[in-house]
C-alpha cells in the first residue's frame, strides 16, 4: 500500500472516529430525553445518530481490514449523505410554516390533555424552557391559581418565571433540529464529496491488491 493510499486511511480513519462520537452523543441525547420530549424529535436524533455511528464503524473496519464488500458500502453511505445534503442545499428544505404548523399541533395536543390530567405539559416545559401553550395567561385563563414548578428555571419559584409559550419555543428548537445554514451544509457537502472520493478510492486499490495476490 502506497504512501497515498496510507494518508487517504489515516484521513478517513480520523473522520470516521469524530463521526463515531457524534452519532454515540445524538443517540445519548435521545435517550436523555426519553418521554420529555416529541416522539419525532426523539426518532429523528436516534435515526441519525444510528446512521452515522453504523457507517463510521463500517469505514473503520473496511478500512483497516482492506475489505473491498464493507469499504464500497460505507462509500454507498456517504454518497447517500452526500446526495441528501446537496439536495437540501438546492432547495428541498423544511418548510419553516410547516415546521412551526407541526411543533404548535404537538404543543396544542399536551395542552388538551393538561386541560383534565394536570401535568401534562410539563415534559415540554422542562425541554423547551417554556411555560403554557402560548404563554403563562394561558394557565390563568384556565383558572389555576399557581404555575406549575416547571414554568420556571431548575423549578425554583423564587426565580423569574419562563414568559415564552411552549407553541413557539417548541418550533424554535425544531427549526433549530432541522434546518441548517447554507454555508455550514456547504462545508459538510466538501468533507462529505472528500470522503466519497477517498473511500471509492481505497476500494479501487483494494481491488488491485486483492488482483496481485491471485497471481
Amino acid at each position: 500500500m502506497g504512501c497515498t493510499s496510507g494518508c487517504i486511511k489515516c484521513f478517513l480513519n480520523t473522520l470516521n472516529s469524530l463521526n463515531a462520537l457524534l452519532g454515540l452523543g445524538l443517540i445519548g441525547i435521545a435517550t436523555i430525553i426519553l418521554g420529555q420530549a416529541p416522539l419525532v424529535y426523539i426518532v429523528f436524533l436516534y435515526g441519525v445518530g444510528g446512521l452515522i455511528f453504523v457507517s463510521a464503524i463500517l469505514g473503520c473496519c473496511g478500512i483497516c481490514q482492506e475489505n473491498v464488500c464493507m469499504t464500497a458500502t460505507y462509500g454507498f453511505i456517504l454518497l447517500a449523505q452526500l446526495i441528501i445534503s446537496l439536495l437540501g442545499n438546492f432547495g428541498f428544505k423544511f418548510n419553516e410554516d410547516y415546521i412551526r404548523k407541526f411543533a404548535s399541533e404537538e404543543v396544542q395536543k399536551k395542552w388538551d390533555l393538561e386541560l383534565v390530567e394536570p401535568g401534562a405539559m410539563d415534559p415540554y416545559q422542562r425541554t423547551y424552557d417554556c411555560c403554557g401553550r402560548n404563554g403563562p395567561d394561558d394557565y390563568v385563563s384556565i383558572g389555576r391559581t399557581t404555575l406549575p414548578a416547571t414554568c420556571y428555571p431548575k423549578e425554583n419559584h423564587e426565580l423569574p418565571h419562563f414568559t415564552t409559550g411552549c407553541a413557539q419555543s417548541a418550533g424554535d428548537k425544531f427549526l433549530e433540529l432541522f434546518t441548517y445554514s447554507s454555508d455550514t451544509n456547504w462545508v459538510s457537502v466538501g468533507i462529505t464529496a472528500l470522503m466519497v472520493l477517498g473511500a471509492f478510492y481505497l476500494v479501487g486499490r483494494f481491488r488491485k491488491q486483492r488482483r496481485r495476490y491471485h497471481y
